[in-house]
């Protein structure tokens, strides 16, 4: 189990005293002032800090070219013709159906182990540092799919890819909630999904221009355009500043200062910079006095264990909502009656309606609660796929299965509207500021594996030679809408606009209910009174 030492205390600025009551009430201050601020005044006073927020979630958009891409990739006519086998003058060209599952799960399986090493790399080097690191890593990485002469090396290549985007991953949510106010969490996180679907995107804006084109460069086009965001990234994160919290994880004090004056604008107050050094630390105190160490094996002891499960479960519903039908969109389409071409478009059309509902997200995301989204969004989607499943009873028609993928597509919209974005921000802020970088990892990999079951799972249950279940998959994952549906009623609490030091308060009261975190008043006062060393701010 990996533990932190306490850092040594910083000099000048800041310092640890006895008198640990004016801490308390400098953390209070600050808490009710993040409370206050609406978003128009937060993004003016901290506009410095939502770009470089913004500037990290950018290397999710080369996760989401990825996915879309190898989803592609062994059906693309260049790719089939170079690595595939000839199989008749009817079907052509294919790529065996080991290698096809083989590159479909490359990615997840290079995901999985690229986090956990990403999760100790970020600890140790922070966010910039390894940031810079793995775009590095990646660049090299990218020339080994771009030159491979055997379907065995693209598999190589994008499993040590995929590595740098498993750490993109868990990298960009937890850097957007440690840099700016509460207020502008989900505004942020929205953005990082927003990424991920231009990536999607892009993918399939590259393979549609190309699909036509059965020379080499065909599809080695499509994995040298990977190369654009390394280049264009690169430059941006070597200016970048730290996260100020792992900063003071760090006990660097007076370079967490720094860092808050370069993020802020004119607007921002000494006395208010003061007040968030301050309310970091504590924070830091607070968390240490309630476990010690900072490992994974933390993340399973006491109340970390259920932040931990809020996190796995939140982000791995994203794709049980939706089990199999969203990971085979494009299949699914066609097996409802679709020609493949209207297939297609279908999905590019799912792609638009990705961007369009998560800008709608936005006001949304800003109004309602965590709690409430989830409950809502799983809500909708549990009856858009039951309605799936009883068209499917239906004798199969051209009408029947326009109406399946239009019921599908407003699936779609519900889970960009709730689901989508809101698992993000649960993500980004439940966890321990302690252990956030493995708590995001352990939740990642949980999505990851889900991953790998829908992959597995969806051809036995689709396919016409296995299951043929096709639009009866509805009552499936319908039903499994309904148990996340329950499991976010009596687990999921209400974490919208609290502070980090609040939700560890929060989640630190066993008697709390969790229905009850929404209209709970935290008390400073009565935290003064424990015996935690507390921090002030020597001007």
């Amino acid at each position: 189990m990996e533990t932190e030492k306490n850092p040594p205390a910083a000099t000048n600025h800041v310092e640890v005293t006895k008198d640990h009551v004016s801490a308390w009430e400098n953390a209070r201050l600050n808490a009710e002032e993040e409370h206050r601020l609406t978003i128009p005044e937060a993004l003016r006073k901290h506009y410095k800090a939502c770009f470089w927020s913004m500037v990290v979630s950018l290397t999710i958009i080369m996760d989401g070219y990825d996915g879309a891409l190898l989803g592609s990739l062994v059906a693309f006519p260049s790719f089939k013709s170079h690595f595939g086998h000839y199989v008749s003058a009817s079907s052509g060209y294919q790529i065996p159906a080991h290698w096809q599952l083989a590159i479909g799960c490359s990615s997840s399986v290079g995901n999985i182990i690229g986090i956990y090493i990403g999760a100790i790399t970020t600890d140790r080097l922070g966010y910039k540092r390894s940031l810079m690191l793995w775009l590095t890593w990646l660049t090299g990485c990218i020339f080994i799919s771009f030159f491979a002469t055997h379907i065995s090396v693209v598999f190589t290549g994008e499993l040590l890819c995929a590595m740098a985007w498993g750490v993109f991953a868990v990298t960009a949510p937890p850097f957007a909630t440690e840099l700016v106010p509460v207020v502008l969490r989900g505004v942020l996180e929205i953005w990082i999904v927003m990424c991920w679907g231009i990536g999607q995107l892009l993918s399939y804006s590259v393979l549609l221009t190309l699909n036509k084109d059965l020379s080499i460069w065909a599809w080695r086009i499509p994995f040298a355009v990977q190369w654009v965001w390394p280049v264009i990234i690169f430059p941006l994160v070597f200016f970048m500043p730290e996260s100020p919290w792992w900063l003071v994880r760090k006990g660097k004090l007076e370079a967490a200062e720094k860092v808050l004056k370069r993020l802020g604008s004119a607007d921002v107050t000494e006395e208010e910079i003061r007040r968030t050094v301050v309310a970091m630390v504590e924070t830091n105190n607070l968390e240490k006095n309630m476990h010690e160490g900072a490992g994974y094996l933390d993340c399973f002891r006491g109340r970390n264990l259920w932040r931990t499960e809020i996190s796995c479960v939140a982000w791995a519903s994203q794709l049980w909502c939706g089990f199999v039908i969203s990971a085979y969109s494009t299949y699914f389409f066609e097996l409802a009656g679709l020609a493949a071409s209207d297939a297609y478009k279908m999905s590019v059309g799912q792609g638009g309606l990705h961007i369009l509902f998560n800008i709608i997200s936005i006001p949304v995301v800003a109004r309602v609660g965590r709690r409430r989204l989830y409950l809502a969004g799983l809500s909708w989607m549990a009856l858009m796929l039951f309605l799936i499943g009883f068209c499917s009873l239906s004798p199969p028609k051209v009408a029947v299965g326009y109406a399946q993928s239009v019921l599908y597509l407003l699936w779609n919209c519900g889970y960009e509207l709730t689901v989508g974005p809101a698992a993000y921000i649960l993500v980004s802020e439940v966890s321990s500021t302690r252990l956030r970088s493995k708590t995001v990892a352990l939740s990642r990999n949980a999505y990851n594996l889900s991953l790998l079951v829908n992959y597995f799972a969806g051809p036995y249950i689709l396919n016409p030679t296995e299951g043929n279940w096709k639009g009866k998959t509805g009552f499936l994952t319908g039903g499994i809408c309904v148990v996340l549906l329950a499991w976010s009623y009596f687990r999921l609490p209400e974490t919208k606009g609290r502070t980090f030091m609040e939700l560890d308060i929060l989640f630190s009261k066993k008697e709390l209910k969790t229905r009850d975190f929404k209209n709970y008043q935290v008390d400073f006062a009565e935290l003064s009174e424990d015996k935690l060393a507390g921090t002030t701010y020597d001007a």
